[in-house]
């Protein structure tokens, strides 16, 4: 087996790693919300306070990445995740739990900006982002199905961060004393050319782009036991045993993007899934019927790995990592407004709080529609499906 391939492998392992911690979050929201008499509203404190903190540790990596080197920013980020872990699985206090959601946002940025920056330096033949995001998606799998394991089985929910641990701790194990991944650097993107960057034709509608869809993404996911819960009359457990599914059907659906793209382009794939997303969503609210958030997870899948791959296949490879870190950054801002504005407004209605989807579905649709007149007119050049 070739290196990249090798590369592509632990990359896409790290992946699965970095999901199962930040997808046991909503899984566990209810949990959390009885432990530490939490309401809806003050809960949101939770994907907030991660999602700020991502946000932070995104624009700070996208400054630094450049000059410190991708193994040693490796190491860096799962050391983190095994801190976050560790605090998780031990904590009895609330704010000391606090702490650990904090951890957990900062591993979650700082990985996916890490790995996706690995992943865009190995041959472009081998850069399939469907595949790269679907990996997160399998961890989106695991989460929810061993919370649900573990709750209908009356077991502790902090075994799950117990197997946390030793998997963050065999991956630094592994990249500490292996020369697959170099400690590659490029001389620092200084500010005058990050604005640069950004001043790009198709960089800020992308970056706002991300900012919708990853928000919509981590509200309708964070609050889904809330939705399942009050106005659907499921249990905890079922709730948990339904994100498993919805992630199943993500992670497919992203795996079938490529097939998609050859057919459809990017942008195309991208209006037609969101408008799907419209529909599904607006079908969910309207019957009740749990099949429409299942279904909703393959409209959700396309959007964010094929805008990333639409800009980052323009960009040359020093801007890579600036770009990633922006794109992660744009997302855990669009996590912060949006899943934190759909849980206090939760606290009224949950129902309600769905809407705000549906909102940023269109104007994803506005923003796609703006890129195709930028590519027809040529200001944009046309990137290979």
């Amino acid at each position: 087996m070739n290196k990249d391939k090798k590369i592509r492998i632990v990359v896409l392992m790290q992946m699965i790693v970095i999901a199962t911690v930040a997808v046991s979050i909503p899984a566990l929201i209810t949990t959390f919300q009885k432990e530490y008499n939490l309401s809806i509203a003050q809960s949101s404190i939770i994907p907030i306070l991660g999602t700020l903190a991502g946000f932070i540790t995104n624009i700070l990596i996208a400054s630094v990445s450049a000059k410190m080197g991708l193994k040693r920013l490796n190491l860096y980020f799962l050391i983190i995740g095994l801190i976050a872990s560790t605090t998780l699985a031990f904590c009895n206090n609330f704010y000391v739990f606090l702490f650990g959601i904090l951890l957990v946002g900062i591993n979650t940025a700082f990985g996916l900006t890490n790995t996706s920056t690995i992943f865009a330096h190995i041959k472009l033949k081998y850069q399939n982002y469907g595949v790269f995001h679907a990996f997160f998606g399998i961890g989106g799998i695991i989460a929810p199905a061993i919370i649900s394991f573990l709750l209908n089985n009356s077991l502790n929910y902090r075994y799950i961060y117990y197997l946390l641990m030793l998997a963050f701790a065999a991956f630094i194990v592994y990249i500490a004393s292996s020369n697959l991944i170099e400690n590659r650097k490029y001389e620092n993107i200084k500010i005058k050319e990050a604005f640069g960057i950004i001043r790009k034709s198709f960089i800020l509608p992308v970056l706002i782009l991300i900012a919708l869809q990853a928000g919509s993404e981590q509200g309708i996911v964070m609050w889904s036991g809330n939705l399942f819960g009050d106005v659907l009359g499921f249990s905890a457990e079922s709730a948990s045993l339904f994100l498993s599914f919805y992630w199943i059907v993500f992670t497919t659906a992203r795996l079938l993007i490529q097939f998609v793209e050859n057919k459809l382009g990017k942008l195309n794939t991208v209006k037609l899934s969101i408008a799907l997303v419209v529909c599904f969503l607006s079908l969910l609210l309207i019957t009740n019927n749990p099949i429409f958030f299942v279904l909703l997870a393959a409209a959700m899948a396309p959007t964010f790995p094929l805008m990333q791959k639409y800009s980052a296949q323009k960009l040359p490879a020093r801007e890579v990592g600036l770009f990633n870190g922006m794109v992660f950054a744009f997302a855990s801002m669009g996590n912060v407004i949006i899943s934190g504005s759909m849980g206090l407004i939760g606290d009224l209605s949950i129902t309600l709080s769905y809407l705000i989807p549906i909102f940023n579905a269109m104007l994803i649709l506005a923003i796609i529609f703006h890129l195709a007149r930028l590519k027809r007119s040529g200001i944009i050049k046309v990137s290979p499906k």
